[in-house]
């Protein structure tokens, strides 16, 4: 008979992601990545108390975004996820339109080079006033003109960055016209994407009228910007998006979620998933954009029944896109610092911190596939052998290689709170063992009893 004195003794699960931490070899730090060259007592300490391993989010080699690694991270791995454009206009406090695709547009400048467009420059904060001007004239074409049966309207995120909302089409499997690796590409076409013409019939030929509707309106676009003597005359677009439907944390991982966003695309995803958000305004001007501040917040969650807590700094990407290994390793060293804290939490909570992806400050690359450094602590939490942060060491440790999808279970299991292969206790397979379940009803007095009783 079960005892009913038992108790849930489940842990808190807490994640820090140092955004971009993953690098590469440098040669300008003796050939050491900013992470290993980096003096962080605090990462060191939490090492040795606590297990590691290496984050590739999708495998070796493969490249990713901070928006799909983290919903890999979150436990989310088998929901569809909506679009970074659906975040993004959360992020900013906009309503989103049910089951309508979307895009991420942007207004750069660009040069003609034998019948190609290469995007020359970006907006700046110098320019809003431009861009807000641009937008108007983009907004009026949009509103007097349908496409194939498509309008399309702009809804605004930040200097020369909107929604692009496509209401009348039916697809988002449409390839991106945004270059983003700008050395390389040009202004691209929007071609329906190969799984739409797999599938054929009327989901090819939905993204066949979404495409040549989106390429009509951006050449248009394009025609009015220069008729006004622009500099940003090239509209962009990528990241289609759609949100059918409100999405639970809760229900799709199993426990209540928390977070301390950094920006407004973490803002957007706690939005999306019904999680608590709470902002924090960072006291002064440091490196780890109040990272601080975050992490202390988020000890004083920690008794608040909350199973999962985020933390979240942009800082350390940012350092990597500087070019600047040594400047990416100070900002590594004060974000360490910022993690002082965390010691005393990983005696009461499930700690993890590690990065989102890998942000190389060395080369051209955006992002890479490398490693990222790993750690986990917490009173259930055997301690390996390890006794440092960084690639090679944590590479070293008794988790190895995880994958983005891992990182859930593996904090939910040190948290006591796995998800059991081959019970069903509601209708998901959560990454932890969920909260939210139907109870059954213990009586139905109006029901007639049963035979015999």
């Amino acid at each position: 008979m079960m005892d009913m004195q038992m108790t849930d003794d489940a842990l808190p699960v807490l994640l820090i992601v140092l955004d971009g931490l993953g690098d590469r070899a440098c040669s300008d730090l003796g050939g050491q990545t900013p992470a290993e060259y980096a003096r962080t007592p605090v990462l060191d300490e939490l090492v040795r108390r606590g297990v590691s391993g290496v984050h590739v989010p999708f495998g070796p080699g493969w490249a990713t975004s901070s928006e799909r690694s983290h919903w890999e991270m979150f436990g989310l791995s088998d929901i569809a996820f909506p679009g970074r454009a659906v975040l993004e206009l959360i992020g900013v406090g906009a309503q989103v339109p049910w089951g309508v695709p979307m895009w991420h547009l942007a207004l750069r400048a660009g040069q003609t080079d034998d019948q190609r467009v290469w995007i020359t420059g970006r907006a700046g904060r110098d320019d809003s006033a431009e861009a807000a001007r641009l937008g108007d004239v983009l907004t009026d074409l949009a509103g007097a003109h349908t496409y194939d049966g498509i309008r399309f309207e702009l809804r605004p995120l930040r200097t020369a960055e909107w929604v692009l909302i496509a209401d009348g089409a039916e697809s988002i499997e449409v390839s991106d016209t945004d270059p983003l690796f700008e050395h390389v590409h040009p202004w691209m076409q929007p071609v329906p994407l190969v799984e739409a013409t797999a599938a054929g019939g009327t989901r090819l030929l939905e993204a066949e009228r979404t495409a040549a509707a989106l390429q009509r309106f951006l050449i248009d676009a394009r025609q009015e910007l220069i008729s006004q003597g622009a500099t940003f005359d090239v509209p962009t677009t990528k990241w289609a998006s759609r949100m059918n439907a409100p999405m639970s944390f809760r229900d799709l991982v199993g426990v209540d979620g928390m977070m301390f966003p950094s920006s407004a695309l973490y803002r957007g995803l706690a939005g999306a998933l019904e999680m608590s958000s709470i902002e924090v305004s960072p006291t002064d001007n440091d490196p780890t954009m109040g990272l601080t501040e975050r992490v202390l917040a988020a000890g004083d969650a920690l008794g608040d029944d909350i199973g999962f807590l985020h933390v979240h700094t942009k800082a350390t990407d940012e350092a990597g896109h500087t070019k600047d290994p040594r400047f990416k390793a100070a900002v590594i060293e004060a974000c360490d610092a910022a993690l002082a804290p965390v010691l005393d939490f990983a005696s009461r909570a499930t700690v993890m911190v590690t990065g989102d992806h890998a942000t190389p400050s060395v080369t051209s690359l955006l992002h890479s596939g490398d490693p990222t450094p790993l750690v986990l602590c917490g009173p259930d939490v055997r301690p390996d052998d390890t006794e440092s942060f960084g690639e090679r060491t944590c590479r070293r440790g008794d988790l190895g290689q995880l994958r983005a999808r891992d990182i859930s279970p593996t904090l939910y299991s040190a948290a006591r709170r796995p998800f059991f292969i081959g019970h069903r206790p509601g209708a998901y397979v959560t990454a932890a063992q969920p909260l939210a379940v139907a109870a059954m009803p213990a009586l139905f007095p109006s029901h007639p009893s049963p035979p015999g009783a």
